[in-house]
């Protein structure tokens, strides 16, 4: 990858091209296909990753062998990254795991690894470069809090309009949303489970609200949806 290429990347944006460069020294691509694991929780601490193409699910597997997704991401964002500020020193050591698992969800998922060892050594020489990226790291928490915000405080109906109106805001020329994951994922990722998410899709078609074929969702009342998130 050229520098030009990894400044795409969020949290590398506002890096200077010879800063672009020492990044560039240290990552590798690697191509994953739909259901492939990129790490387990059990496994040994080496890197973060960003996706450059396709989509990542970050997930934990609770003691009653329940799934949760934590989040889902999608290109030119990262993820993995909190352990190696957090427990940078257990890293060199070989103690630190990663925190969750993670999964490709689309063929050909491409994403870039950052190796730990080589990175911790390139901020600790340039203290700037680490503050260029912590804004995105910051702007990263904040998603990350206002969607455990809303699985806390908002009822199913709410999250799913608000799922939908998010998806719908990426491309708002069309009146209809492709689902990128399952039904069961897009449940787990709301917190809730397949039988209840059915039952919203069903009353929000009901109500005239949306039409659901498939994986593609049509909105006949963006009003009404986005009321629903009110």
């Amino acid at each position: 990858m050229s520098p030009e290429e990894i400044s795409k990347v969020f949290i590398f944006s506002s890096l200077n091209e010879e800063e672009l460069t020492e990044i560039e020294k240290i990552i590798r691509i690697r191509i994953y296909n739909k259901g492939e694991t990129i790490f387990f929780d059990t496994e040994p601490y080496n890197g973060f990753y960003i996706v450059l193409k396709g989509l990542v699910k970050i997930y934990k597997i609770s003691k009653d062998a329940k799934e949760h997704i934590l989040h889902l991401i999608t290109p030119n964002n990262s993820f993995a990254e909190v352990p190696l500020f957090e427990n940078s020193d257990q890293i060199l050591r070989g103690e630190a795991r990663y925190p969750a698992n993670s999964m490709a969800l689309e063929d050909y998922t491409e994403v870039m690894k950052v190796s730990a060892e080589p990175f911790l050594k390139i901020i600790e020489k340039n203290n700037k470069l680490l503050l260029k990226m912590l804004s995105g790291f910051a702007k990263r928490l904040r998603s990350l809090n206002q969607h455990i915000e809303e699985i806390a405080l908002k009822d199913v109906t709410k999250r799913v309009a608000g799922f939908i109106l998010s998806e719908y805001s990426k491309k708002p020329e069309n009146s209809y949303i492709e689902l990128s994951i399952s039904k069961n994922d897009l449940a787990s990722y709301l917190g809730t489970i397949l039988e209840t998410l059915s039952r919203t899709f069903r009353k929000l078609h009901e109500d005239l609200i949306i039409e659901v074929d498939g994986k593609t969702i049509h909105i006949t009342d963006i009003k009404g949806l986005k009321k629903l998130t009110l």
